[in-house]
């Protein structure tokens, strides 16, 4: 057989092939009966394989396309309250999860996912209450129920019960780096740094390209001033993920102390590219505040500045990132710094008083956080720390802490009172802040007529309550939606 009749029948043979193909593939999408929900199926199957790799961003793109396919898909929507809680949009989420109840009804996986969302915004109270039953029938995965419940205990300062956990969970899965990732984290909060540096070590010797591990060093080791070594360790974050903004943040503020100002310049100018939004999820992604997406890039460019002593625009980055965030005490630190270079003596001194309050007030909470540890389920003790989280160091850590409250002590009047202060001034910010304002100021308004009538009370047993702190109604009393 010659080349050139070899190449024809070459080509026939691909050419039946494709013929083939297509018209399979016509017979599969013009069967409605069985072929879209194979498709569906399949769609489900690999959101599902990505959150069990930890990739939710991956799941929610899976999860559209079979969304279009049939947008009243129960197992759809479970599964995008999943991936939405684990992408921290917790209001989708909610969302997401009342839909599937309208489709479903209240079932174990419902039940399930709804403690878990609950615990995702520190509320664990119905997470403990279950913990057993889950972790021998999940509804999901084992370490999804792990990894949320140890969230849960850190926000509110449960380190012991956060830690027997993680025992288990790491004896279950010896080769999850996520145990002794947040191992580090517990003991990173506490300024145990040769352990936080240890845990860290161990989750890149199980996964070298673990790349918040590698971040988390980086942080750690910039905070005890070995600059060398921090900057190794940021390079390898950058090198490991596609979140690399808030690593190329903290290898700038290494060049800026080893004086290599220009390249610091070059890797900020890309960070600062980004929306805040994108900012926002590359920091949650490393394990770090989202919030730190707002400021860090330009708090790290206005020290550049500062440190060029170019005054003023240091000051052109640094009073808005002060405006959207009025709390950080790094940026009034600078701030005070350029004020004073400017000669802008008032500003300075009415700055430095409101630091100095400040730094009295973080002094307190250190004293109140090392009680807690000793009485964690003192609620007295988590209002004054919630207080005064709430106004002086994060909006956020002050509500959790506030609702940890009410976790020991539901009818605790100065948490509701706060609590609905907080969400009423608020409102504007979406339809869950007008919802959660009504529901603390009606606690509030009758814990204030049951304390006038009877002043001695020790407590107000007979006050209703809505077990709802969070929006979410307890399914032990009740099984509503959320």
């Amino acid at each position: 057989m010659s080349d050139k009749t070899q190449n024809k029948s070459i080509s026939r043979l691909r050419k039946k092939k494709i013929l083939l193909s297509v018209g399979l593939l016509i017979v599969v999408l013009s069967s409605p009966l069985w072929a879209r929900g194979f498709w569906i199926g399949f769609l489900q199957d690999r959101a599902e394989s990505n959150l069990l790799t930890r990739d939710p961003k991956q799941s929610l793109k899976w999860l559209a396309y079979a969304q279009s396919l049939d947008a009243q898909n129960a197992r759809t929507r479970i599964l995008l309250a999943r991936a939405y809680r684990k992408s921290h949009e917790m209001e989708q989420a909610y969302a997401a999860l009342k839909n599937y109840y309208e489709l479903a009804g209240s079932t174990d996986e419902f039940q399930q996912e709804q403690w878990l969302l609950k615990a995702q915004i520190g509320d664990n109270s119905d997470l403990q209450m279950h913990l057993s039953e889950m972790l021998i029938e999940p509804a999901g995965s084992i370490q999804d129920i792990c990894e949320t419940y140890v969230n849960s205990c850190i926000l509110n300062y449960q380190f012991n019960d956060a830690l027997q956990i993680l025992e288990l969970w790491e004896a279950d899965f010896p080769d999850d780096p996520l145990p002794n990732f947040m191992r580090g984290r517990m003991y990173e909060h506490k300024h145990g740094w040769q352990e936080a540096i240890a845990q860290y070590q161990t989750t890149l010797n199980k996964d070298p390209g673990y790349a918040p591990a590698a971040y988390s060093l980086g942080r750690i080791n910039l905070t005890l001033k070995k600059t060398e070594e921090a900057l190794e360790y940021y390079q390898r974050a950058i090198d490991s993920t596609e979140n690399q903004a808030p690593a190329k943040v903290g290898k700038a503020r290494c060049l800026r102390l080893l004086n290599r100002n220009e390249e610091a310049k070059q890797l900020l100018q890309e960070v600062l590219e980004l929306n805040v939004e994108q900012l926002q999820l590359e920091y949650q992604a490393m394990g770090d505040h989202k919030l730190e997406g707002r400021k860090a890039a330009q708090l790290a460019m206005g020290n550049l500045e500062l440190a060029d002593k170019n005054y003023d625009a240091a000051l052109k980055w640094l009073e808005p990132a002060a405006e959207a965030n009025p709390m950080d005490l790094g940026i009034k630190n600078s701030l005070v710094l350029v004020y004073s270079r400017l000669g802008r003596k008032a500003e300075a001194k009415a700055l430095s008083l409101k630091i100095k309050e400040t730094n009295d007030a973080l002094a307190e909470i250190q004293q109140l956080l090392d009680q807690v540890q000793l009485k964690p389920d003192d609620p007295e003790l988590r209002f004054q720390i919630g207080k005064m989280y709430l106004k002086y160091v994060s909006e956020e850590q002050g509500i959790v802490w506030l609702n940890s409250v009410l976790l020991y002590q539901s009818d605790h009047l100065g948490a509701h009172l706060e609590l609905a202060r907080y969400y009423e001034e608020n409102q504007s910010r979406g339809e869950s802040f007008q919802r959660l304002a009504k529901l603390h100021r009606k606690q509030a308004d009758a814990l204030n007529r049951m304390s006038k009538k009877v002043p001695q009370s020790a407590g107000n047993r007979d006050v209703p309550d809505d077990h709802s702190i969070d929006a979410f109604r307890s399914p032990q009393k009740e099984k509503s939606g959320p």
